[in-house]
């Protein structure tokens, strides 16, 4: 197995074995969504990077649900667009738009990017629905889930299949 699969390995047992309470493991998949979701390289993208690192959310989680969703946005790219095009070409909001695309910070959000502007409003959609369909189930799963775990002491073979595959 490579490093990158018995990391990836690793963050999901701590997610279960780490004692994260269910509100900050969806908090965190919530947020990972939400970055996920995102094309990079924008000021929009930073700032739910500082939201994810500047509360309390379970970065496990975060890694783990924004690595998905990255993968699931090309998916989701095409109705992105569809979003942002819709609100990017209201008439009526056309005058708004230009007004704030020219104060000095705002262009490097790339809101005037139809799919940064979609995916930020499908996301902020979508969170509540992920944060409570995760906290259901991390709240109903986790303690059987790390007990078995535990069992097979899982977090310390990753740790030391890790620690070989560094040196390798």
């Amino acid at each position: 197995m490579g490093q990158g699969v018995v990391g990836a390995l690793r963050t999901t047992v701590s997610l279960f074995t780490g004692g994260g309470s269910p509100q900050a493991v969806a908090f965190g998949c919530s947020l990972g969504m939400m970055i996920g979701l995102m094309p990079k390289g924008n000021l929009t993208a930073a700032v739910l990077s500082f939201v994810l690192l500047a509360t309390h959310t379970n970065l496990a989680a975060a890694a783990l649900s924004g690595a998905v969703f990255s993968l699931a946005a090309k998916w989701t790219d095409p109705l992105a667009h569809r979003i942002g095009s819709a609100i990017l070409t209201q008439p009526s909001w056309q005058k708004d738009f230009a007004r704030l695309f020219d104060l000095p910070i705002v262009p490097w959000t790339a809101l005037n990017n139809t799919v940064v502007l979609g995916s930020l409003v499908l996301s902020l959609v979508l969170f509540y629905p992920v944060y409570h369909l995760t906290w259901e189930a991390f709240s109903r799963h986790q303690p059987k889930v790390a007990q078995k775990l535990q069992e097979y002491h899982a977090d310390k073979v990753l740790a030391g299949t890790e620690a070989v595959t560094r040196h390798l």
